[in-house]
Parts: C-alpha cells; sequence; structure tokens
C-alpha cells in the first residue's frame, strides 16, 4: 500500500484542501466542488487529524495557509497538474506537439526557421514552450526538449546538438570605446560592464565559472543587474549595455552580421546542448521525425555563413 494511501484514507479529502488552498477560504472551495461549507470543513479537518498537522490557520473570514499547509498546497497542485495533463494525453491520442527550449537557443536556431518544421511534421499543430529553469521540464508536458548539461538524464534518450563554447561578445560601438576585441585578456573583460543571467537553477555557464577558467573572480562589492531571459541579455548587449555571454551557434548570426563581436577568449565546459525526449516516446513516429529535423536544422544554422 502507498504511504499516501494509509495516511489519507479517503483521497478526497487531498482535494478538498487542494480547493481551499486556492480559494482561500473553505466557503470558495465548497462552492468550486458544489458541496457545503461544513462538508468541506469537516473534510480538511479529518486530513489533519490523519496527518498529524496543522494545514490553516483560521479566523473568521478567511482560512490562511500555515507553512507545512503552504508546502503540501504546492506538492498538490503540482501532482494534480501532472496527472490532469497525462490524462488528457490519454484522452487525445494525437494531442499538439510540444517543442521545449531555453528562450535564446529558440530565439536564434528555431524561431527563424520554423515554418520549415510544417515539412516534416504536416498536419499537426506545434508549440513552442520557452522554459528559463530546468525544473519546469519536470513539472511540464513536452514531446522535445532542448537542455543543457552532460547528458544521460534519466528516463529520456537524447542526442547531442553542440558543445558549450562560450565568447563573451559587445556591440561594436561599446567594444570600440572600451578597447575590446577578440584578444583581449579576461582581466580586461573583467574590467567592462557585465551583463548578467540569473544562474539559479539553470545549467548554463555564469560569469563567474568563464571567470575561473581564468583564476578570476567578480569584483567584491560591484553591484550586479540579474536578467531572467537570454534574449534580454542580448538586447541589452546589442544596445551597447554591457558585455554579454555568448554561446557559439547561438549568437553566430549576430557575429556573421557584425551586430556583436567577440571581445574575449572562449572557454569550452563539459557541458553540450542535447535534444532530449522521454523513453516511452521513442516509438513515436513524430518524434523521429521532428528530432531528424532539429539535428540537421541546428547544424545548418550554427554553420551557416
Amino acid at each position: 500500500m502507498r504511504p499516501i494511501v494509509a495516511h489519507v484514507d479517503r483521497l478526497q479529502r487531498l482535494a478538498a484542501f487542494d480547493a481551499a488552498a486556492r480559494a482561500g477560504s473553505f466557503t470558495g472551495a465548497a462552492a468550486e466542488l458544489s458541496t457545503s461549507q461544513p462538508a468541506v470543513t469537516r473534510q480538511i479537518r479529518e486530513l489533519e487529524l490523519a496527518l498529524g498537522i496543522t494545514l490553516f490557520h483560521r479566523s473568521a473570514n478567511r482560512s490562511a495557509l500555515t507553512d507545512a499547509g503552504r508546502a503540501l498546497a504546492d506538492s498538490i497542485d503540482l501532482a494534480f497538474t501532472g496527472i490532469e495533463r497525462r490524462l488528457a494525453e490519454i484522452r487525445d491520442p494525437d494531442p499538439m506537439f510540444v517543442l521545449a527550449a531555453p528562450p535564446g537557443f529558440a530565439q536564434q536556431l528555431i524561431v527563424p526557421v520554423l515554418e520549415g518544421l510544417h515539412d516534416a511534421l504536416p498536419d499537426v499543430d506545434v508549440r513552442l514552450w520557452l522554459y528559463d529553469r530546468d525544473d519546469e521540464l519536470d513539472s511540464g508536458t513536452y514531446d522535445l526538449a532542448i537542455r543543457v548539461g552532460s547528458g544521460s538524464w534519466p528516463d529520456l534518450d537524447d542526442v547531442e546538438l553542440f558543445a558549450e563554447r562560450v565568447i563573451p561578445v559587445a556591440s561594436i560601438s561599446l567594444a570600440d570605446d572600451l578597447g575590446l576585441h577578440a584578444g583581449s585578456s579576461p582581466t580586461e573583460v573583467l574590467s567592462a560592464p557585465l551583463l548578467h543571467m540569473e544562474a539559479e537553477g539553470r545549467m548554463w555557464m555564469s560569469w563567474a565559472i568563464w571567470l575561473e577558467a581564468f583564476g578570476l573572480v567578480l569584483t567584491p562589492g560591484r553591484r550586479r543587474v540579474l536578467y531572467n531571459s537570454y534574449p534580454i541579455v542580448v538586447q541589452r548587449a546589442l544596445a551597447g549595455g554591457g558585455v554579454a555571454l555568448g554561446w557559439q551557434g547561438i549568437v553566430s548570426q549576430l557575429l556573421d552580421d557584425e551586430l556583436l563581436v567577440q571581445v574575449g577568449p572562449e572557454v569550452a565546459s563539459d557541458q553540450s546542448y542535447w535534444l532530449t525526449w522521454p523513453t516511452r516516446r521513442s516509438s513515436d513516429h513524430r518524434v523521429r521525425l521532428v528530432a531528424d529535423w532539429l539535428v540537421a536544422t541546428t547544424e545548418s544554422q550554427r554553420t551557416r555563413t
């Protein structure tokens, strides 16, 4: 027997708790579930007794989640959402094809040629899902996903697209103003205004990792602006707002068009960009068609001159 069944013998109590947590009141939960407020109160009280924890701070007009209640509510919401998505897949044998990719990768390598995907996957709608953090993939449903890492994810098949090779890049005007060029030293790069991506939850190389390759660290006390989207970082670099890290293969066209220029040495990591999909989907011909298209397309996009 699963532990959850042993502790919560009537799983409807979890549904009542979920509704109350989202509605912010037992009355709102009762309206959503088409039952009475006393029935919801009883279900939640019995759930608290079964778990041995208090889930709500009760007041006259509202019920606020305790810390334990908030943690449980987040987990239940994630679990229920996953079940609902899986049921939707089961009910619909031919759902929309979902391709997940980091925003910067998608903007530079997929969006410009996305219409060509119809040749590989005719008569099927495609959703391009842009994600910023790896944990978003864990709670979502997709057919194919572009990931950064060392490969060999549990329950996933993968194909390596290209290795992670990173260079500092800037607009021509900023590079000229600062006297930076492809042969500039890491120390000279460190003295320039740097454009930072938030590193938490992301596998991509950060400025701290790039500098570490040369025995350098970020200047203590130096104030930073952190961006949570790589396309915004690229836009700031194009506008002359600072030096950004540029991934070879993703910023290739911007370099070819001389919208950005290399202003320092390259650093290669032991990571790569990978095309991944759930192992259980390996026999799906659509996955194979799109995977082949992506491998060929990204290679063409990266190497074009």
